[in-house]
């Protein structure tokens, strides 16, 4: 089988766009079938018309606090079509793949069968991410069009949790026979991730370490991790916590607070002090606000690290309450979650337990493996044209109610 995969951007770097489809081609390539890489499209106009789109959204938002669709419309779309309709006709390929690739395909005419895999759709961003609110009107309407042509052109419309894959259901009308759920993997290549062994030696015998990952402080919540912290203190726990990512404004900041800037995968000696984070750590503490599916709870799991995260987006399926950490509702605030850490330290079995299954939630399902083999029957069911009459599940259920 010969996949093509269709995205605008360099995606077969791990790399480009947080190496998500970069590990997506790898196991592909390794269960499904060879693969192709049909862009990326670094076409001058392209570019323009890219370029052009961000002006025009600044402009707007400085003028009139309202946001268009910088790079989610018909201008850029058609224009995408026309570069990926001539190199999929060159391709000779089976079947196309398109990994958050809507504005790529929305145009796109080809009688090749396309499996578009998005982290979630424009109806779910809008008025969810601050980079989407206070939207024009005809700018949601665009946006919108552009992923239900998407969705519509497809012959499956895999999505890495429930809560994204409902919406291509109820809101987008597709089939729900064509909609799948399959969630992501740890972005790691494997001879990063820790043995077995090595992730099993979290302990709270010499206090706690609770991580927190982002680079947006307010979005991901990092007020609230900070406020865990604090009400941990206040308890007479030995807390301390580690911010990686992003320097939060200066008034949050204690002596048992430890700020890591930044740490990137690029390099191996960075990458491998990430994993030391995860591993030397507790708990990973991720209150966020809006989330289509955090890869850092994926490689939290991969080292044994359960997470407590806010029930919001797609994070649920990814983190299952007991198994690899726990959901705490959307209004928790610091209270809640240091109340959480404090059941398992009193129960230090529970805790024991939890970090055992933790580290199997990466193992049965959150990895790129896992991927692979849940989308190897899809893309060959789609290639013989047959209908698919189960949606598939790897923690997470996709049907709508």
């Amino acid at each position: 089988m010969k996949i093509g995969i269709v995205n605008r951007f360099q995606v077969d770097n791990v790399h480009s766009l947080s190496g998500t489809p970069h590990f997506m081609g790898k196991a592909l390539r390794e269960h499904v079938g060879e693969v192709i890489y049909l862009g990326p499209d670094n076409s001058l106009l392209t570019k323009a018309i890219e370029i052009a789109g961000r002006a025009i959204n600044r402009a707007s938002y400085a003028a009139f606090r309202r946001h268009i669709s910088s790079d989610h419309h018909r201008i850029l779309s058609k224009r995408l079509a026309r570069t990926f309709g001539l190199r999929v006709a060159q391709s000779a390929c089976d079947v196309l793949f398109a990994p958050t690739a809507s504005v790529e395909i929305a145009y796109l005419s080809t009688n090749i069968p396309i499996i578009y895999y998005p982290d979630m759709s424009w109806a779910d961003i809008v008025d969810y991410y601050p980079s989407h609110s206070s939207m024009w009107k005809f700018a949601r309407v665009e946006g919108d069009r552009i992923d239900g042509a998407a969705i519509g052109k497809a012959s499956a419309s895999i999505f890495p949790s429930a809560w994204a894959a409902r919406t291509a259901i109820e809101h987008y009308k597709a089939d729900p026979r064509k909609v799948h759920c399959i969630p992501y993997g740890a972005n790691f290549d494997q001879q990063d991730i820790p043995s077995r062994t090595a992730t099993l030696h979290h302990s709270l015998e010499r206090g706690i370490t609770l991580l927190w990952i982002g680079v947006d402080w307010q979005r991901k919540g990092g007020a609230i991790a900070y406020d865990s912290l604090l009400k941990l203190i206040s308890k007479g726990v030995d807390a301390r916590l580690v911010v990686c990512g992003c320097v939060p404004p200066e008034r949050y900041r204690h002596p048992k607070m430890e700020i890591v800037p930044f740490l990137s995968k690029r390099d191996p000696v960075q990458r491998r002090g990430l994993s030391q984070l995860f591993l030397g750590a507790n708990f990973l503490v991720l209150p966020t606000t809006a989330e289509a599916c955090a890869i850092v709870l994926c490689e939290a799991s991969a080292h044994g690290l359960p997470s407590l995260v806010r029930d919001t987006g797609g994070v649920r399926g990814v983190v299952t309450d007991g198994e690899n950490g726990y959901l705490l509702p959307p209004d928790a605030k610091g209270e809640q979650y240091a109340e959480k850490i404090l059941e398992l330290v009193r129960d230090g079995g529970a805790y024991s337990d939890l970090v055992r299954t933790t580290r199997r939630s990466y193992e049965e399902r959150l990895n790129w493996d896992a991927w692979g083999r849940a989308m190897k029957p899809i893309f060959e069911q789609v290639v013989k044209g047959s209908s698919i009459k189960t949606a598939s599940r790897q923690g997470c259920e996709c049907h709508s109610d």
